[in-house]
């Protein structure tokens, strides 16, 4: 029971954090006692630098090859996915507010993970050169691609008009910039990155907690929640086990066009397949407080929130039965 509870013990703080929202949202909304405003911007910072400064880039040299491994993975990313969540989303726009609409388009043009993705393709015995070139890349590409799609999608749907020049800005200061510090760090002083590496292990997953427990405050404190009903609730979590479930398949079905070896196909899988709640809060967050008062952030994050959990949990099963069949071989 320990065991089964530390394994998902991210998933359970951030269920937490949502209902301390909404029973104490004072201290996490905007004007709070957390002053929000600035610490969550601050908190971002910290998570894309330690990224920085864990960062292998000696494997980008080897895992850039081969090519057409690394078109598959991006045209997942952001192609191939968007376009099956756009028809499965056809149904659902009857009865889904605008919000939660935003939500889905938004999770489906999200990068790949970077943490998850790599480890999962190790331990199922894949290429871990070519997972970590194909995240490093997906992710640094998602700062220039999200912002675009995104704000044309709100410009198309709500005519809202927001300057992509200085978005642009604020994402490169607040996710390229800490990236690039880290990376030149680790390349200076190596033993102190190690160091503080090893030191802030899971940092970055009680910032974003942290950064999930704000938005929903500031959310309950607008009211936006309460005209929630469970039904939609529910509708959200069980069509984003559906996505999950349909482009983890098309996407492994697909890979075998490739012609690959084992290890490079499972790469592909996990790279193409997963989405990242550590770049998309941050890139989530800054489009929409480009657009105050269009839509409402916490709604925007649920398809987000409940597609991370189950992408982990359909990871490990998958990861559990690959590194198995490499033992019994």
């Amino acid at each position: 029971m320990r065991k089964h509870l530390k394994k998902h013990a991210f998933t359970l703080w951030l269920l937490v954090a949502v209902l301390l929202a909404i029973f104490f949202p004072e201290p996490g909304a905007k004007g709070g006692f957390f002053f929000p405003e600035w610490t969550t911007r601050l908190g971002v910072w910290i998570i894309f630098l330690l990224q920085g400064l864990s960062l292998p880039t000696s494997e980008l040299t080897t895992g850039y090859k081969p090519k057409r491994l690394h078109a598959f993975v991006l045209s997942w990313n952001y192609l191939l996915f968007p376009l099956v969540v756009g028809i499965l989303l056809i149904p659902l726009s009857f009865v889904l507010p605008p919000e939660l609409r935003l939500g889905f388009w938004l999770l489906a043009i999200l990068p790949t993970t970077v943490s998850s993705a790599v480890v999962f393709t190790t331990v199922s015995g894949g290429n871990t050169s070519n997972a970590i070139f194909a995240t490093v890349f997906s992710n640094l590409l998602s700062v220039l691609l999200v912002p675009t799609i995104a704000v044309a999608y709100l410009a198309a749907e709500t005519e809202a008009s927001v300057p992509l020049a200085p978005l642009f800005l604020k994402l490169f200061l607040l996710i390229v910039l800490p990236l690039i510090i880290g990376q030149v760090i680790r390349k200076v002083l190596p033993e102190l990155s190690a160091s503080v590496t090893k030191r802030t292990k899971g940092w970055s997953n009680w910032i974003i907690i942290f950064i999930v427990h704000c938005a929903f405050a500031q959310s309950v404190s607008s009211g936006f929640l309460d005209d929630l009903s469970g039904g939609s609730i529910l509708l959200v979590i069980t069509s984003t086990v559906a996505v999950l479930l349909v482009i983890s398949r098309l996407v492994w079905w697909s890979s075998a066009w490739l012609k690959p070896t084992r290890e490079q196909r499972i790469t592909a899988f996990f790279c193409a397949s997963q989405k990242s709640l550590a770049t998309g809060l941050p890139l989530a967050t800054s489009i929409l407080a480009a657009a105050p008062g269009v839509v409402d952030a916490a709604a925007v994050l649920i398809p987000l929130m409940c597609y991370h959990p189950a992408q982990l949990v359909l990871a490990g099963f998958v990861s559990g039965r690959w590194s198995g069949a490499d033992k019994d071989a």
